[in-house]
């Protein structure tokens, strides 16, 4: 399955960001060694630790909050 859903995201990333043939080429090879499957990767792979992140400080946050309302 990650065989088809990474390079499409890539692909989409790339293009949106970029909208150049030739600086979508260039950062393909740079960065991603030829490859819109590590791109999407990639993409992917940040999207889903920022959202674990933002939820590990909103338990945090909640924790910490109940144990002040409760402890006074």
């Amino acid at each position: 399955m990650a065989e088809i859903v990474y390079p499409i995201i890539g692909w989409i990333y790339l293009w949106i960001r970029y909208r150049n043939k030739e600086k979508v080429k260039q950062v393909l090879k740079e960065e991603f060694e030829n490859s819109y499957e590590n791109a999407g990767a990639t993409l992917s792979l940040k999207t889903f630790g920022v959202i674990m992140i933002i939820l590990l400080v909103c338990f945090l946050l909640g924790m910490i909050y109940a144990f002040f309302k409760h402890s006074i």
